[in-house]
This record gives C-alpha cells, sequence and structure tokens, in this order.
C-alpha cells in the first residue's frame, strides 16, 4: 500500500489586485535565482524540475489554452541582484506571480517589493521564519520551515549520540541568522547550552579561518547553516586532518550537490522537506522520474517540480479568467492533491508542516534515517 502525506496548509491572501487578468490567457512567473556563481546547482536544479512539469502541462489541450510561461533571471545568490531582478519582473515583464525563488537573503532583500507591488511570492526555496510568522499576506510557503529542520537534527544527535558540546557553522547572513535560531531554541529544549558559532562570508570559499577556529573547539558536532561549496570544504577538511566529528546540515545546501563535492563521506547528515525522489514510491514522485528521464534526480529539481505541479493544480481549478482575486478564492476553497501529497489552504495561515527527512550523506546515495 502506497504511504499518502496529507499536509495541511492554511493561507489568506488579502489585498491583491483584483482586476489583474493575464494578457493573451497566458500565465506568466517569475524566478530570480542563482543560476551561475558556486550556489548555481540549486537555481539550476529547481528550475529544470519546474520546466520539466510546465513543459508536460502546456503540451496538454488545457495547457494550450492556457500555457504557464516561466520567466527567469540569474542573481549569483546576491540580494542586491535579486532586487533589480525582481523589478524587471514586475514592471516590464509583467509576471502574474514570483515563483520558485532560491535563499533567504535573496528572499529578505525582495520583500518590500512583494508586498509594495501585492504581488504572490510563491513557494520560495528557503526555511526562514520571516516568511512564515507573522504571516505576510503575499507569501505562500511549501516546504517545511528551518524551525523544523533543526528540530529534527538536534533531537537525533541528543538521542542517538548524547551531545554535550555542539558548534554552530553559519553562514553570514539573513540565512544564518534565521537557521542558528532555530538551532539555538532547538538545542536549548534539550538542555544543551554548552554552543558556540563560527560565522562565515557568503559566497566564498575562504573560510579557512573559520575551519580552523572549528577545529580548536573540539564540538561533540557541527550544525551546518551553508550551500554546498562551504559545507563539502568543511568537511574534507576536517576529515583529512583526521576529525570525524559529525557534520550535519539543513536541506537548503542540497542533498544531491554537497555529496557530489564531499570527499570524504563518514558521520555526514542532512535534513530533506520532501520524500527521496529516488526512491519513494509516492505517484507524485514516480511522475516526476518518468518527466525527468534523462535528467539528474535529485531532492532540488523535485523540489521544482512539485512547485510547479501546487502552481498548475491552483490554476486550474480557477475560475476564469484567471483574477489575482479568483485564483485566491480557488486556493482557499479547494483541496489539491498531487498524488500522494494533499494540501488544503484556509484563511489562517500560510505555511505547511511537512514531515522531515532525516538522512545519511553516503558515497554513492542519500540514505534516510529510520529512526
Amino acid at each position: 500500500m502506497k504511504a499518502v502525506f496529507s499536509y495541511l496548509v492554511v493561507f489568506v491572501f488579502l489585498g491583491l489586485v483584483a482586476s489583474n487578468t493575464l494578457a493573451a490567457d497566458a500565465v506568466k512567473l517569475g524566478m530570480s535565482a542563482p543560476f551561475s556563481g558556486p550556489t548555481e546547482h540549486l537555481g539550476q536544479a529547481t528550475r529544470e524540475g519546474a520546466q520539466a512539469y510546465f513543459n508536460k502541462y502546456n503540451a496538454t489541450p488545457e495547457g494550450k489554452q492556457t500555457p504557464i510561461e516561466l520567466v527567469t533571471y540569474d542573481d549569483g545568490y546576491e540580494p542586491h541582484n535579486t532586487y533589480k531582478n525582481t523589478l524587471k519582473l514586475i514592471q516590464e515583464d509583467k509576471v502574474f506571480a514570483l515563483f520558485n525563488y532560491v535563499g533567504t537573503p535573496t528572499s529578505k532583500a525582495i520583500l518590500p517589493l512583494v508586498k509594495r507591488y501585492n504581488i504572490p511570492y510563491l513557494f520560495p526555496y528557503t526555511g526562514a521564519e520571516f516568511l512564515r510568522w507573522p504571516v505576510v499576506d503575499q507569501v505562500y510557503n511549501f516546504r517545511g520551515s528551518y524551525y523544523q529542520e533543526a528540530e529534527t537534527l538536534v533531537s537525533y544527535f541528543v538521542k542517538k549520540h548524547r551531545i554535550k558540546k555542539a558548534g554552530l557553522f553559519i553562514q553570514s547572513d539573513a540565512f544564518g541568522i534565521e537557521a542558528s535560531r532555530g538551532y539555538v531554541k532547538a538545542l536549548n529544549r534539550k538542555w544543551i547550552t554548552n554552543t558556540f558559532q563560527i560565522r562565515y562570508r557568503r559566497n566564498s570559499e575562504d573560510i579557512a579561518h573559520a575551519i580552523e577556529q572549528m577545529k580548536a573547539q573540539k564540538p561533540d558536532v557541527i550544525f551546518a547553516v551553508g550551500t554546498y561549496q562551504p559545507v563539502s570544504q568543511l568537511v574534507n577538511e576536517l576529515r583529512r586532518d583526521n576529525i570525524n566529528t559529525p557534520v550535519a546540515t539543513l536541506s537548503f545546501s542540497g542533498a544531491e550537490a554537497l555529496r557530489t563535492h564531499l570527499e570524504y563521506f563518514d558521520q555526514i547528515y542532512i535534513s530533506t522537506v520532501f520524500p527521496n525522489p529516488k526512491a519513494s514510491d509516492l505517484p507524485v514522485i514516480q511522475e516526476y522520474r518518468e518527466d525527468m528521464a534523462g535528467h539528474e534526480l535529485s531532492h532540488e529539481s523535485l523540489e521544482g517540480y512539485l512547485n510547479a505541479k501546487l502552481f498548475t493544480e491552483m490554476i486550474k481549478k480557477s475560475k476564469k479568467p484567471i483574477t489575482h482575486e479568483n485564483f485566491i478564492k480557488s486556493t482557499e476553497t479547494h483541496l489539491f492533491d498531487l498524488g500522494g501529497i494533499s494540501l488544503r489552504y484556509s484563511t489562517e495561515n500560510h505555511s505547511t508542516l511537512l514531515p522531515i527527512t532525516l538522512n545519511k550523506v553516503t558515497k554513492d546515495a542519500i540514505v534516510e534515517i529510520k529512526d
């Protein structure tokens, strides 16, 4: 019997311009993400997954009548670029919604634009708390939060490894601040107060000093907040010095990207927010594997794919003509079944409580840990 996940998602979106009908019956979405630079895999993979689903939908009779167009710009994971791209998407490209963005600092940079233009900000690749609480009318979250991920990782290490001292290896920006708060809250709830934080600069591989500081502190476990490049550099340099301290990181690192950048695979853990793209038997993930035939399967492209399918289901159920007002009404009155992942929206909250999965990173695969 196939497992079916049912997620209660609640959601209100006030103040959108009800008369904003889409031109030429096309639904235009805007995406700014890192398609180049040290975080490029995240942007490329999430876009590839989303485009795979949109391509399939656009080939159907319904899709030909109301096609979905994804307009994308590269921001290199730099907030000032995200801001410029977003202005262009809103003012020049006239997109219906912002979709599938990647990053916490980038999301924080454009949040004033989202509010000013009253434009939907759909399913960003971030677990930041400021996008969840207090509720932001324009923001819809699909993935789980960093607080949920941190709680899962900390609980595992307290229970299985009986840690007494924890080190936090933190990207020095809004992402690091948000995620480190989640770790600290989770550690405090477990009465682990012997903790320290070491920070490094975003989009920089020059983190030697931070790694040396971490070596000197000798924690029982290292909780990392970063992308795949610095986290893999941390692991590789520790292991070269025969330091086998467990390293655990959040989903934003990118599970498959992290695995391909590692030279050593002992005691490496990552939390993920969706089921395993290569092993899950959920109907929607089997569908994903078929539609991604010939392309790399990853948690990141799966997330983009699921985001695209969810948006498409919203559009399909929306009253025509598709306006912001009709779009909102549709999301508040329908159950969305993606094929083993069901979501229902209401007027109280914009976030999900997706179950978090804990995994070991091995040389050959991302392997789920059964507790």
